[in-house]
């Protein structure tokens, strides 16, 4: 017997008892009966609070917390991979000015400026020139974070945010395609254009999942958006890859 079933056959006969005592210490059905028909009266007023009203704003703060949940996780990616991958990145942009441009001024965007880039995100064409890219370097950077990427990957909060996961699993990707070429001076013409298109994916995936989260900051946490605006990965900046030890 289910525990839902034997809570409410306990409550039923509790119900029932007391309405007995109530009988037997005074007598009075019409007490009962009408006490009964108000309960009733009561009752669809009360599953609408319970249920419907109480519920929701529930549910609406458990959402919230999730989010801030998942933004953290979020935040940790881009403060410890993320941003170092995208500005490695964007220096082989074809046009990396395109993108310096659009979030140079991003400190003083408001939310549906931001909104906008994100929708421009969308539907920019990323190409990267990866012939002129280190290879070398992009993969020894990768394999020293995979441990970091799949720790963060066994974190059930990021299971609702699809396109995060989807970032995380290109990152992962990308790091056993480069593990499995030996030599970056002699890959095969099929290799470099597989090499290329999962590249320019994992681009994409990383511009618009940086400038998706630095919306959420704007209102959320302004001191933090104003210093990731501050450190925009797409701005050209005097360091490469963060290497380790």
């Amino acid at each position: 017997m289910k525990w839902e079933l034997k809570i409410s056959i306990v409550l039923l006969l509790s119900s029932i008892f007391f309405y007995a005592v109530n009988y037997l210490t005074f007598h009075d059905t019409g007490f009962i009966e009408k006490y009964i028909l108000a309960q009733l009266g009561f009752l669809p007023i009360s599953v609408l609070l319970v249920s419907i009203v109480l519920n929701s704003l529930m549910v609406r703060r458990t959402k919230k917390e999730r989010q801030t949940k998942l933004n953290i996780v979020i935040g940790s990616f881009f403060g410890e991979v993320g941003k170092d991958l995208l500005r490695y990145l964007s220096k082989y942009d074809i046009k990396p000015e395109e993108l310096a441009r659009e979030v140079i001024s991003l400190s003083s965007m408001s939310v549906g400026d931001i909104k906008n880039l994100e929708d421009e995100m969308k539907t920019r064409k990323f190409q990267l020139k990866v012939r002129n890219m280190n290879l070398y370097e992009l993969r020894k950077f990768l394999i020293e974070n995979k441990e970091f990427i799949v720790n963060i990957l066994d974190n059930p909060v990021i299971l609702e945010h699809e396109t995060f996961t989807d970032l995380l699993w290109n990152v992962l990707h990308v790091t056993e395609e480069l593990k499995r070429i030996i030599n970056f001076d002699n890959i095969s013409e099929d290799d470099y254009e597989d090499i290329k298109g999962d590249l320019e994916k994992l681009y994409f995936l990383l511009s618009y999942e940086w400038v998706k989260y630095v919306r959420y900051l704007h209102d959320a946490y302004p001191h933090i958006f104003q210093y990731e605006a501050r450190t925009a990965p797409f701005i050209p900046h005097s360091y490469h890859v963060k290497k380790k030890g």
